[in-house]
């Protein structure tokens, strides 16, 4: 009883003396500001210096003013630390008469022993300041305080993990080019066959070949992967494990590797075109999501000028990035029916379909991890700005989503909760990939049986998204549905049932290049001519400005927004069919000479990367703004191009360094399908 008696005084005497040093916390905060605020000395001139204070534009602004004041200096004294203070108020005044009812973000340069609940407590004083100092009269403000870290997050065990891994992955690269190089000094060349560049789609006039491929998955192009040693099926134990260690290490030799990137040789039944059209669209989604985000990431000071702009035809187009995406679906659609059709021709239609699904599985999920691990537990230390807090909650949803990514379910969860918000596209082509079997198969036994599958598969999807359409009222605009509408994205946008047409009229058009893969197909040039007349006429359909893309006011602009979302991806589908129809089957223009340039090879290996860590890599540069920014479309041009630019590098490297030899292994020690 004594013992229990002695427990309790101990827990009570903590508690007290627990909130006696908090309550003198809040004192000693408290009179820390005041001395800050209205009597500095030394260095809180510096730390005063950085606070925010009203700026020109004030009602240029949209809902909420911003006044970041120094964040750089503010962040290089020792003893203080910057924090954000979003303020929602009734009224702001400031000189000379100027009256809004704008809200209020604020920096602030406080003692580092301050919390944000003290800060808040004293908004009194802080208001008092303004008013003193800048004659800025703020009206009923409730304040919410945000302060900056250093680091912005503490160092977990993800990041030694990540970082660890990504240390071994370099070693390997080293160490596999060393063994490639000694292999080759000593007996000349480790290969027993040159290495080629497999074709984009694998020939299937030669048996046996292709099986390996990739070309089902729409940001990747690569075939089997030639040019290693196969691991020796004969030998003692110990020969085994040294085969299998050089083949590892080989797998991982960055001078191969990055041979293999850069071979822009093709085979035959390659499908050349399909390069440019993976790589372009790929580029104009980057520049879509730096036009797009630009205004949401940063906080931009020339708004109306941007609302200006937004009928010019340039950013009309860039901001149409949205069918970029159902690009990637068509190509999809066409790769799996083309190769998947080749590989049951070879085996009389017989497929281990099991492999099917695992060998797709193991090609996107490593990648896929990358991108995961770089974004949680690496990227935020590349954050340096008074918004940073806003992207470390963003990359901590990983920490309770991350497993729908690996099940390929993320795009049936909430918008709120997603880990890598990107990968959505992988999501819905997995489950189209998935299903996709039961068509092609059809297809292979019998033409009417598949093509009536497709039919009430479209009809379906016309229904359901006329349906989804209507009831949200989505406007004649992705762009304005997705910013002007919540439900929009997690409803229709990234749903497969809405996503469909593209898919499968890939199947459609994989279907025929396959089965003219030996006659060709022959059109005449007046047929040529209607043909691309209607295809232009789509694709214009698809992105010109339509009327009520903003809003809907009555029913006929309901009609026709809802006609939009309905039908705009059948014509873009449509227009994407004869592009590939025209380039595959000796079409010698000006477009088939662009899609397929052979420049476009090395980059359209690294697409599948770029996609998933273009927009890690701009909000590593969104995040490190420190001031209010004036946009013009040079600049956000030359910031979309340095974007590409890194994305397509650093794909490059994780190429190299994990797709490539992630390809390898699976090849060497997975059986075919």
């Amino acid at each position: 009883m004594a013992l229990i008696i002695k427990l309790l005084l101990g827990y009570i005497i903590v508690g007290i003396w627990s909130y006696v040093c908090r309550a003198e916390d809040g004192t000693r905060c408290e009179q820390q500001l005041e001395q800050l605020l209205f009597n500095p000395t030394g260095h809180q001139l510096k730390a005063l210096d950085s606070f925010g204070r009203p700026e020109a534009g004030f009602l240029n602004s949209q809902n909420t003013a911003v006044w970041y004041g120094h964040y750089s200096e503010c962040s290089d004294l020792k003893e203080y630390r910057y924090c954000l203070m979003d303020m929602d108020v009734d009224q702001v005044v400031i000189p000379p008469g100027i009256t809004s009812d704008s809200n209020i973000r604020w920096g602030i340069c406080v003692p580092e022993n301050c919390t944000e609940g003290e800060i808040n407590s004293n908004i009194d004083m802080l208001l008092d300041y303004l008013l003193k100092n800048f004659n800025a009269n703020l009206s009923n403000a409730t304040p919410s305080s945000s302060c900056v870290s250093d680091p912005p997050l503490p160092y977990s065990t993800g990041f030694y993990v990540t970082a660890s891994v990504a240390g071994i992955l370099f070693a390997l690269t080293v160490l596999g080019s060393i063994v490639d190089t000694l292999e080759v000094t000593s007996q000349g060349d480790i290969l027993d066959t040159p290495m080629e560049q497999p074709s984009t789609i694998p020939s299937t006039s030669t048996p046996g070949r292709g099986d390996e491929t990739r070309e089902d998955i729409p940001l990747m192009a690569e075939k089997g992967i030639e040019g290693y040693g196969e691991p020796e099926a004969n030998g003692g134990c110990l020969s085994k494990l040294k085969s299998a260690l050089k083949d590892i290490l080989l797998a991982f030799a960055l001078n191969r590797n990055l041979a293999k990137l850069m071979n822009v040789q093709e085979g035959p039944g390659a499908i050349s075109c399909l390069h440019g059209m993976r790589v372009l669209s790929m580029i104009w989604i980057i520049v879509g999501h730096v036009f797009d985000s630009d205004l949401r990431r940063i906080v931009v000071l020339n708004t109306s000028d941007i609302r200006q702009s937004r009928g010019f035809l340039h950013r009309i187009i860039l901001l149409q990035y949205y069918v970029g995406v159902d690009t990637f679906f068509f190509l999809s659609g066409v790769l799996v029916c083309y190769t998947t059709l080749g590989k049951l021709n070879r085996n009389d239609g017989h497929l281990r379909w099991h492999w099917f699904y695992i060998h797709r599985y193991i090609r996107l999920t490593p990648l896929l991890c990358t991108a995961i691990a770089f974004h949680r537990f690496i990227a935020p230390y590349f954050y340096d700005g008074p918004e940073i807090n806003a992207q470390v909650h963003i990359v901590q949803l990983c920490d309770s989503s991350w497993w729908a990514n690996l099940l390929y379910v993320q795009n049936f969860i909430s918008l709120s909760k997603r880990c890598l918000h990107v990968s959505w596209y992988l999501a819905v082509d997995m489950q189209f990939f998935v299903f996709s079997p039961i068509i092609v198969y059809s297809l292979y036994r019998k033409t009417s049986l598949g093509l009536g599958q497709i039919g009430i598969l479209l009809l379906v999807n016309v229904t359901v998204t006329a349906a989804l359409s209507w009831q949200l009222r989505t406007p004649a605009s992705i762009h304005d549905s997705i910013i002007n509408n919540p439900d929009y994205f997690y409803t229709v946008y990234d749903k497969p049932y809405t996503r469909m047409p593209p898919y499968l009229f890939g199947i459609m058009i994989g279907y025929l290049l396959y089965e003219r893969r030996m006659n060709g197909l022959s059109v005449s040039p007046t047929m040529s001519y209607l043909c691309w007349a209607v295809a232009a006429l789509l694709a214009c359909l698809v992105l010109a400005p339509w009327p009520y893309s903003a809003e809907i006011n009555d029913t006929l602009a309901q009609v026709i927004s809802t006609g939009y979302q309905t039908l705009y991806r059948l014509a873009w589908s449509g227009f994407l069919l004869w592009v590939v129809i025209f380039c595959h089957f000796g079409g010698n223009g000006l477009v088939n000479t662009i899609l397929s340039w052979k420049a476009w090879i090395p980059l359209s290996r690294a697409t599948y990367g770029a996609y998933l860590l273009h927009l890690i890599l701009a909000r590593i540069f969104w995040y490190n703004h420190i001031q209010v920014e004036y946009v013009s479309t040079i600049l956000q041009t030359v910031t979309a191009m340095g974007v590409a630019t890194l994305a397509y590098i650093v794909a490059g490297m994780v190429y190299v360094a994990v797709e490539l030899p992630v390809a390898r292994l699976e090849q060497l020690y997975l059986p075919k399908p």
